[in-house]
């Protein structure tokens, strides 16, 4: 016969439809939970219907009762290993229908007293299903009695095609499903219910490597029997009876069946107990272990769909399950028994919501307002230390752990102290006051108040806190004891976390997209990105393209790997350096938007990333150090399109720590998905911000951020402008900042919201750039500078509160230095007075040099 027809046959009387409506409002909707973390060992999303909370615990309940609703009134008798006699015996007790339920003597004790419970009959019959349903049917002939068999039965095949008609009533994108199989009851069903439903998906089925008689059967052609042998998965050891409508329905519809060991089953029975807290008993579980399997050989596509159809379990059994010898490495990676991959760990997210700020922010040149509210700041820290002082001292006390009281007291003291000084600091800082001195002095409170805030928890903290413990204390930091999460700071820390949650505001950054992890350096943050790069992106013989200035120290270690090909371009425009990328076809493009040197030069980063995701037909990672334009770019940057990736970084220690400059920090952003590897590798190179340095950092909002930067960074356009009005300036130099007019990439630098703090000069004289003549003429600043109360300031780097001019080295010992003026968070008569001191300590070391050259 035709197989068509042996299937038409096989399913005639098995409706889906009809079953659904029989049985609607009387069995349970069991929901279905999407699965994370079997998806990120398989790949594709995985969705399971929690069958075990039907009726009963399993998916039998639906078969049962369609059945014996649309069967003869009669006494009924099933034979069961346990889970289908159970719920035939609660059906019959709701509807007062009597009923008898045969069971091998090897069936779970649990399931045996489930089905005495409601009031059935109980016959124990053989050591085998087969056994107890050859007994049923038997009874059934002599007494005229309804036989419901677990399987081979049209009305049982269709209450289990119910799940699918649910499962993809809820889940429509659903394209496999993958099932275990005993007799083949349910994924008969579930391969019928999804025709009925109209959707083409994959049927796989799954069995225990001991009793693979549906496998036998078709790599028979016919149903034939295997030898029993007892299983940890019980409910699948079924030998199919004579003539079962379920054969010819597998055959058809199951594009290929797995077998599973006992090791196996197990494993899934206790991953999803681990990972859920869901009970499934290995029957039920063993679909999850035949996803690895599929997923190994390549068949599984997505997104799956798995039943977890029973959870009847005895706690014996699941004591076995847990102490079972596990060695399969795949397995052992599913329960995360030697912890966790990268690629195992989830990916963290916070869901982007709208806020309203309500602090009303300060004016633009309010900066006497901006130390107030930072001063705030660290008063609310330092409470917060005290209350914290206070809870630690009472744990201990209730606990037994030695404290000293007398350290205690001395930090107490310390804080009250930091709070009294930041008090009187705030009664001068008013608007009234006209004394330029006051916001040095709150500077150097604000400093002191961090630095308490930050050794009063040092104090009694611990690198390595312990978790639980007897008299002695080893922590401070009251969260750590009894969580399982506590390990060696380099790992993570609350306060590291603190600050990663803040700088992704400040940088606009979407938490649900984007990641950001603090570093304990710029360079360390460099470093980070570097270590990923040569693990995760970068082969032997790769090319990577530099823009013609990047920070010379990232520089510097680009250029010593021995495997990789550095190519440095001379361009700073955008369409020459698209032209180098489709030239060398590099892996990484490395690009600063400001140059840190004399000329200033930009690029149009946000222009580079668009051509990029236009030419790029191989993926490629953009590296940008935004330290010189602190959170200028926009956000949707590090999201570009096509096979473009994009890497961000700054410095800490400049502009993001508001000029405190208390300790070195580090900024790196990401895509979302690569936080667990930049966890891992930050983990590894110990290059974390560590708990002290992150206690010192300053707290502030985007918006307060923004404006702070607007200021600086206008202060020094206004001295750049003004400078360059000078005739006798002009003549010594010529003065460069991108929002000048005359800078050739002042185009670029007026679509960005600010550009930089620095002003830079490019002297005529190619003699006066030489370190020695600059420190001269930055000592006549200094003097100047004194004489008339400006306050400035001889040191590298930038984006303090106070200016400072330094002679900068742009490439390290292979280029000469240039005099480079940081214009500093000042208000308006200080950054009149730093123009008037830079000008004429230009014009009079020209005039000087001139008498001495015709000397």
């Amino acid at each position: 016969m035709p197989e068509d027809r042996a299937t038409d046959i096989a399913s005639r009387g098995i409706d889906p439809v009809s079953a659904a409506r029989r049985l609607a409002g009387l069995v349970v909707r069991s929901p279905v939970r999407e699965l994370p973390w079997l998806e990120r060992l398989l790949g594709v999303p995985v969705f399971a219907k929690l069958e075990m909370q039907q009726h009963t615990g399993s998916f039998k309940y639906r078969g049962a009762l369609n059945a014996v609703l649309a069967g003869p009134p009669k006494p009924i008798i099933a034979a069961s290993a346990g889970n289908h006699g159970l719920a035939v015996a609660e059906v019959a007790r709701r509807l007062g229908r009597p009923a008898n339920i045969c069971i091998p003597a090897t069936a779970s004790p649990l399931k045996r007293e489930h089905i005495l419970a409601t009031g059935a009959g109980l016959i124990e019959h053989g050591n085998s299903l087969e056994d107890a349903a050859d007994r049923a049917m038997q009874l059934a002939a002599e007494q005229d009695l309804l036989y419901l068999s677990p399987y081979n039965d049209p009305h049982v095949v269709a209450g289990a095609a119910t799940i699918a008609l649910e499962m993809l009533e809820d889940c429509p994108e659903i394209t496999t499903l993958v099932a275990p199989v005993g007799g083949g009851g349910l994924i008969s069903g579930l391969a019928l219910g999804a025709r009925a439903a109209g959707a083409s998906v994959q049927v796989f089925g799954c069995e225990p490597e001991r009793y693979q008689s549906v496998s036998a059967s078709l790599n028979a052609g016919r149903i034939v029997r295997v030898v029993h042998q007892p299983t940890i998965a019980d409910g699948l050891a079924v030998n199919l009876e004579a003539g079962s409508i379920t054969y010819p329905l597998v055959r058809r519809f199951v594009r290929a069946m797995v077998s599973l060991t006992e090791e196996e089953l197990a494993a899934a029975t206790l991953a999803l107990l681990v990972h859920e807290s869901l009970l499934v008993e290995p029957a039920g579980a063993a679909a999850v272990a035949a996803c690895l399997r599929l997923s190994e050989q390549g068949l599984l596509g997505g997104p799956v769909g798995i039943p977890l159809c029973g959870g009847n379990l005895q706690h014996a059994a699941l004591a076995r399950i847990q102490r079972y010898p596990y060695a399969d490495p795949r397995l052992i990676r599913l329960l995360e028994l030697r912890g966790r991959t990268v690629n195992d760990v989830p990916v963290s997210r916070t869901l982007s919501m709208r806020h309203t700020v309500t602090t009303p922010l300060p004016e633009p040149d309010d900066t006497l307002a901006d130390m107030r509210e930072q001063l705030a700041s660290w008063t609310r820290r330092l409470t917060s230390v005290q209350a914290d002082l206070e809870e630690y001292e009472q744990y201990c006390a209730k606990a037994g752990v030695l404290v000293d009281h007398g350290v205690i007291a001395k930090l107490h003291g310390n804080c009250a102290d930091a709070r009294e000084r930041i008090a009187a600091m705030q009664g001068v800082l008013t608007p009234a006051d006209s004394d330029e001195n006051a916001l040095p002095a709150a500077e150097m409170v604000l400093r002191y108040a961090a630095n308490v805030t930050a050794s009063s928890r040092a104090a009694l903290e611990w690198c390595s806190p312990s978790y639980a413990q007897a008299t002695v204390s080893q922590f401070f930091d009251i969260g750590a004891q009894e969580s399982p999460g506590v390990n060696y700071e380099r790992y993570q820390n609350l306060a590291c976390h603190e600050v990663e949650d803040q700088m992704r505001e400040v940088l606009g950054l979407s938490p649900e997209h984007h990641a950001v992890i603090a570093t304990s350096s710029g360079m360390a943050a460099y470093a980070l990105i570097e270590a990923f790069l040569l693990r995760q992106r970068l082969l032997p013989g790769s090319t990577v393209l530099m823009a013609p200035y990047i920070y010379f120290e990232a520089s510097e270690q680009l250029h010593s790997l021995p495997s990789v090909t550095c190519v440095q371009t001379s361009s700073y425009d955008v369409q020459d350096l698209l032209e180098e990328v489709r030239r060398h076809r590099p892996r990484c493009v490395f690009a600063d938007p400001i140059a840190n040197t004399a000329e200033q030069r930009l690029i149009d980063i946000p222009a580079l990333v668009q051509g990029l995701a236009r030419v790029a037909d191989v993926p490629i990672t953009v590296v940008i150090d935004g330290t010189m334009v602190s959170g200028a770019l926009p956000a949707d940057l590090l999201s570009p399109a096509g096979h473009v990736e994009v890497l961000y970084y700054e410095s800490c220690s400049k502009y993001l720590q508001l000029g405190m400059d208390a300790a070195m920090a580090g900024v790196v952003a990401v895509p979302a998905t690569l936080r667990p590897a930049f966890d891992r590798l930050r983990r590894n190179t110990g290059g974390i911000l560590y708990r002290q340095s992150a206690h010192l950092f300053p707290g502030y909002s985007q918006a307060y951020f923004r404006q702070r930067m607007r200021r600086i960074c206008g202060n020094a356009a206004s001295v750049a402008v003004e400078l360059t009005a000078r005739e006798d300036v002009r003549a010594v130099a010529r003065v460069v900042h991108p929002a000048c007019p005359g800078h050739p990439d002042h185009g670029i630098a007026a679509r960005m919201p600010y550009v930089g703090g620095c002003v830079t000069f490019a002297f005529h004289e190619v003699g006066a750039n030489h370190r020695e003549q600059l420190d001269a003429l930055i000592e006549d600043m200094l003097h100047r500078a004194r004489r008339c109360g400006l306050h400035l300031t001889k040191g590298v780097s930038f984006g303090f509160n106070t200016p400072r001019v330094s002679a900068a080295a742009s490439m390290s010992e292979s280029e000469p230095a240039f005099l480079r003026l940081y214009a500093g968070n000042r208000g308006g008569e200080q950054v009149r007075l730093l123009a008037q001191v830079a000008g004429d300590a230009l014009a009079s070391a020209q005039a000087w040099r001139t008498v001495t050259l015709s000397s």
